[in-house]
């Protein structure tokens, strides 16, 4: 019995690290934004009094997407702190994890039907030297 709760528990922990290594993060830093010199625009707290319920909607309508554009201006801050390589790197590692958050193929099937084609002409050609 022993043996089967710690089984469980190892197939448990290594099945969240391998979940959780890109969640549509930036792969690139483990610090926090506020080590790095990051400027977030925060909101405060806000008192509705006297506001219409349309009103608090669209006050929270626009809270969220003043978060939404801090994030991108984050984003594109940290790309720019990086040198090429890294950049190039770290766009199309965000850009596959976006892909694989929104439940898309990340490789393309032109490009699997083309790669598929290379290697049987490859074998074709290994069997013909034979």
């Amino acid at each position: 019995m022993n043996i089967r709760i710690k089984y469980i528990i190892i197939c448990f922990l290594t099945q969240q690290s391998a979940f959780s290594q890109n969640k549509g993060e930036l792969t690139g830093f483990k610090r926090k934004s506020s080590f790095q010199n990051y400027s977030l625009s925060q909101n405060n707290t806000q008192i509705f009094e006297g506001l219409s319920s349309i009103q608090i909607l669209r006050q929270e309508a626009l809270n969220k997407r003043n978060q939404a554009m801090a994030l991108k201006e984050i984003e594109q801050m940290h790309l720019e702190k990086q040198d090429k390589p890294t950049r190039k790197r770290m766009k199309s590692t965000l850009k596959m994890s976006q892909k694989w958050l929104a439940n898309k193929p990340i490789v393309r099937k032109r490009k699997v039907i083309k790669q598929r084609k290379i290697i049987l002409g490859q074998k074709k050609l290994i069997k013909e030297d034979e």
